[in-house]
Order: C-alpha cells, then sequence, then structure tokens
C-alpha cells in the first residue's frame, strides 16, 4: 500500500497523501470538514481506485456543490443502495466509485465492492453459491454480473461484509481487503 498513497485535501487545503490502507487520515479530513468533497478530490479518489492518473472528464462535469450536495446526503441515507444511488446521479459516479467515495469517509462503516472483492464471497461463504439454494444461488450471480450499475448488488454485497465484519471483528474495510487478497491469492 506505501506505492498506493490516496490523495486528499488535508485541514490546511493541502494534497496530502494517505498511504494506509485503512484510509485513517483521508477519513478524519472528510469527517472534519462535515462530508465537504470537492470535484479535484474525487478525481483523486478516482485515479486511486482506477490506478490510473487519468483525468475522468465526466467528473468534472459536476460542481463542487453538487459533489458535496450528493455525498453528504449519501452519507446520511437510510440505506447502502440509497447512498449508492444518490452518488451515483454524479456524473462519471458508477457503484464502484460511490462505495469509494463511502469507504474512504467512514472505513468503519463501508467497504469497497470490485469483482475480486465480490467473487471471493462465493469462496468465503459457499452457502450463497450452493445450487442446492436456487434463489440465493441465482440471486448471488445476477448481482455479481450487474454490481457496477447496480445499487441493490451493493446492499447485498454490504449485508455479506458486514456478517463478516462483525464475525471476526473487523470493520467493513479489513473485510474488503481481505475478500481483494483472498481472491487474488487464487489466481
Amino acid at each position: 500500500w506505501n506505492d498506493k498513497p490516496i490523495e486528499y485535501l488535508d485541514g490546511s487545503g493541502n494534497w496530502a497523501e494517505d498511504a494506509d490502507p485503512l484510509f485513517g487520515s483521508i477519513s478524519e479530513a472528510i469527517q472534519s470538514r462535515e462530508f465537504e468533497l470537492s470535484v479535484a478530490e474525487l478525481q483523486r479518489i478516482s485515479q486511486w481506485k482506477l490506478q490510473s492518473s487519468r483525468n475522468d472528464s465526466n467528473i468534472t462535469q459536476n460542481t463542487d456543490e453538487a459533489v458535496t450536495r450528493q455525498f453528504r446526503s449519501a452519507i446520511t441515507a437510510s440505506t447502502d443502495g440509497n447512498a449508492v444511488d444518490l452518488l451515483t446521479e454524479l456524473s462519471g459516479v458508477g457503484v464502484p466509485m460511490a462505495s469509494t467515495m463511502l469507504t474512504v469517509a467512514e472505513p468503519s462503516q463501508y467497504a469497497i465492492i470490485d469483482y475480486r472483492a465480490f467473487r471471493a464471497l462465493a469462496g468465503v461463504k459457499p452457502e450463497i453459491v450452493d445450487s442446492r439454494q436456487y434463489a440465493e444461488y441465482a440471486e448471488f450471480l445476477e448481482f455479481f454480473r450487474t454490481y457496477l450499475k447496480n445499487p441493490e448488488a451493493y446492499e447485498f454485497y454490504m449485508d455479506h461484509v458486514r456478517e463478516i465484519a462483525a464475525a471476526e471483528t473487523l470493520s467493513p474495510r479489513q473485510v474488503d481487503m481481505a475478500l481483494w487478497a483472498f481472491d487474488k491469492e487464487r489466481e
């Protein structure tokens, strides 16, 4: 993680790097300014998520005010699906990016969704892919197929991540990192 720091605006308004995979510094900074988030900072979060230095022109179509408004509404949303739904109204933000925004702000409450972590759920919780339990198996497959654009898939994912987190006394962010590593190791 040391070679993949996420950039954020610190309390002085300067760019800083957070190499902590649990997002200690960035989440503290975002929370201290009551979840204000600029387009420039959203771009840096996107670049970290994509591990790319390219600028997403869709993200720059948003205003700072719109990003902050949607972000604050998402943080106080009644469900994970509603939170993601609010964030995906922003230009250039899909479900994985929305999950990243939520997680950098509150890693003790949220987890980042991606294909590796989602796929790893099947290895950690084999009962969700047991074909004898067809309804649950079909639900997993449908949500895995549509997770890039389906806020309900994020709810499904978070239900399972939080269940694992509670059982193992971990944060959702720690679980998503473990799922990602588990899937990577199985390649």
